[in-house]
């Protein structure tokens, strides 16, 4: 009898467990789905500038970026999200923000994909970028009207393309992830997030998500479920907006290197350091020895640089690059002088160069376009560049020649000299003689006033001043919103 029982038990237990784990394996899943989270860079260096990045891939973030990043993921973190797989665009500017992110959510470690990558815009990339100031009527159609956008220069994308591998990216990689992970992080750029809501949402994609740039940080959300991909969300931030709108900021200019210069100005570790420490521009003071090549000095002779007291101007690139070398304590170390075309391969991630030619003496028709060539050559957009100087040969003949390139002119207010009105009416006529764009004035107690400079602003003009080299002379200008600081110490003035 016992015998039998149990033979029966063993008989209705075995097809029951079979039936069970039939259910599990053929049952429909109601709760399985993956959210894609699509999230802009920081802001960086160039959007600060309004500078089109597109497919370059060396900008990075400015501190407020970085800042922006680190505030998302406690966001994200506070709002109970947690990401099993993050992926990023390999541009710095994208890869920066993951990195960012991953640490402050104690995330997975970002798998770069170039499918995420932003949009190549071919001749239009470096070029200013702002809406209401496009360069030409085809750029504005890509950002308001993308279907009439024609596609000029080599690599240039149209808005379809970047939203046919972003298909492929969800296709071929999210895909695969269904009932393996929840949410995924894809961390891209402005373009990229406005194809993304184009392609899956169509003429039904929100007005906010189609604006003409989307706001760093901001995340699109997609939701992958029974075999579809559908937009679950679009702006979503997770900072407070407020905060980060009121870090206005001067621009910082690095002034023959930036930072604590612990190496040699106008060095080649000098102009690595002004890259290192995200500067929004760099100062590229310019000499031509006697055999015409330019090289970067702001001095006209060696003697304080070298201990050599002899004239740049006397000497070809040949004599200076065989004996001279920067003193270090005193005595020659092992940094030479740099060529122009040497620093600007350097300076590049910068958003824009500021030029002066320091001989006032020795400026020339054949200076002036050697370095607008050197310029050329090293694929820098015109519109990224400044001559500020005092030497008003120069200012004239950039006026005449290359006028796309702004020009800045030295200024002081001499009070000893004249009334405040005067020196106005001075600054104003030197603007229409010379086309100015701005002025670059010292900061000299008694002299550049805060109420000066918002009164030359006042007229449109744009004001760096020199030099800020400490917190408190900083914050004493600040009030007066200056465009730039002129600084060799960015790591003390700069507030974030």
């Amino acid at each position: 009898m016992r015998k039998g029982t149990l033979a029966v038990k063993r008989m209705t237990v075995v097809p029951l467990a079979m039936l069970c784990l039939a259910c599990a394996v053929f049952a429909p899943r109601v709760d399985a789905a993956v959210e894609v989270y699509f999230l802009r860079h920081g802001e960086t260096t160039w959007n600060r500038a309004g500078l089109l990045q597109g497919s370059i891939a060396y900008t990075d973030l400015t501190r407020k970026g970085v800042l922006m990043a680190e505030e998302t993921a406690r966001g994200m973190s506070a709002a109970g999200i947690r990401f099993d797989r993050i992926y990023a665009s390999p541009y710095l500017r994208a890869r920066h923000t993951a990195d960012l992110i991953a640490k402050g959510m104690g995330g997975p470690a970002p798998i770069e994909d170039e499918r995420l990558r932003e949009m190549c815009f071919g001749w239009y990339e470096g070029k200013p970028c702002r809406k209401g100031d496009w360069p030409d009527e085809n750029l504005r159609r890509l950002f308001e009207e993308p279907d009439g956008y024609v596609p000029h220069g080599e690599g240039a994308e149209t808005f379809k393309k970047v939203g046919r591998r972003l298909r492929d990216f969800l296709e071929g990689e999210i895909r695969p992830l269904d009932g393996k992970v929840e949410r995924v992080l894809c961390v891209a750029h402005s373009i990229v997030l406005r194809a993304l809501v184009r392609e899956l949402a169509g003429d039904n994609a929100p007005a906010s998500a189609m604006k003409t740039l989307q706001c760093n940080c901001c995340v699109h959300v997609v939701r992958y479920e029974d075999g579809r991909f559908t937009l679950k969300e679009t702006g979503r931030i997770f900072y407070s907006p407020e905060t980060f709108d009121a870090m206005v900021e001067p621009r910082m200019v690095a002034h023959r290197g930036a930072g604590d210069l612990t190496m040699p100005e106008a060095s080649l570790p000098a102009y690595s350091n002004a890259v290192a420490m995200a500067c929004d521009i760099v100062k590229l003071d310019l000499q031509r020895t006697r055999d015409g090549v330019v090289v970067m000095g702001h001095d006209n002779t060696l003697r304080r640089n070298m201990g050599w007291d002899v004239r740049i101007a006397d000497l070809d690139y040949a004599e200076i690059l065989e004996k001279g070398r920067f003193l270090e304590n005193g005595t020659p170390g092992s940094w030479r002088i740099v060529r122009l075309d040497e620093a600007l391969a350097i300076v590049r991630p910068i958003p824009e160069m500021w030029i002066d030619f320091k001989d006032n003496n020795g400026f020339s028709p054949e200076f002036g376009e050697d370095v607008v060539a050197a310029i050329r050559r090293a694929g820098i957009d015109p519109s990224r560049v400044m001559v500020a100087t005092f030497n008003k040969t120069a200012l004239k003949y950039f006026q005449l020649n290359h006028p796309s390139i702004r020009r800045v002119q030295h200024f002081n207010f001499d009070v000893a000299k004249e009334s405040r009105d005067d020196a106005i009416a001075r600054a104003l006529r030197l603007k229409r003689e010379y086309g100015l764009f701005g002025f670059n004035m010292p900061v000299v107690r008694g002299q550049t006033r805060p109420e000066n400079i918002a009164r030359l602003k006042e007229e449109g003009l744009w004001i760096s001043l020199w030099f800020v080299q400490k917190p408190e002379k900083a914050e004493r200008y600040r009030p007066a919103m200056p465009d730039a600081f002129v600084t060799d110490h960015v790591s003390l003035v700069r507030r974030w």
